[in-house]
């Protein structure tokens, strides 16, 4: 059997009107968006093009590349930016196919699959499934101190303490973002991203 064919996930870009009959002054206007490329057609098996989880897979690379860490958050300038799961682990291995190869500034993405909140030293973005009970307050305490990007597939987790969460519109996935919350946490979210969230507080 032949690999197969990938495609890719342009979702939030499509969703802007970002297509090719805009014209080329119309294109520059907008290039702020355009150039963002936020969305950016990671190649995934077609089968599973448009799947949830392919989806929210590309957004935390994303996040792994429009949010900025203090210097202090890696040990060396080779370190990779780490993603880790908890209470995840079917979706752990989703991301890991999704991110593999793939880098933010010269730093691998790596991920890694965690059973509690405890021991989470080393991680950049943290995303909490469904597997865990614990609430956002919770979380938030458990990364209180570090520069970690909380997410989550909850309605409310950016309102209740976290950072960001994904949310569903018009059958869509979508994500919100706390920019209180990351800049507690030493975060710089970039205005690109922000733009494309529905911001919180």
């Amino acid at each position: 059997m032949g690999p197969r064919r990938s495609t890719g996930v342009c979702v939030v870009l499509r969703a802007r009107g970002l297509n090719r009959s805009i014209t080329g002054s119309v294109r520059r206007k907008i290039s702020v968006v355009a150039a963002v490329a936020l969305y950016i057609c990671i190649g995934i098996p077609e089968a599973h093009a448009q799947s949830e989880d392919q989806i929210k897979a590309a957004f935390l690379f994303n996040f792994a590349r429009y949010v900025e860490w203090p210097a202090s958050a890696f040990s060396g300038p080779e370190d990779a930016v780490k993603i880790c799961m908890a209470g995840a682990a079917s979706f752990a291995d989703v991301v890991t196919q999704t991110v593999s190869g793939k880098s933010v500034e010269n730093r691998p993405v790596a991920v890694t699959a965690v059973a509690t909140l405890s021991g989470l030293s080393g991680c950049h973005i943290l995303y909490v499934g469904d597997d865990l009970a614990a609430n956002p307050a919770e979380v938030a305490a458990s990364v209180s101190g570090s520069n970690v990007f909380t997410v989550a597939d909850r309605a409310g987790f950016a309102r209740g303490g976290g950072i960001a969460n994904f949310i569903r519109a018009n059958k869509k996935i979508r994500f919100e973002i706390n920019p209180s919350a990351a800049k507690k946490a030493g975060l710089k979210v970039s205005s690109r991203l922000l733009r494309l969230a529905k911001v919180v507080k």
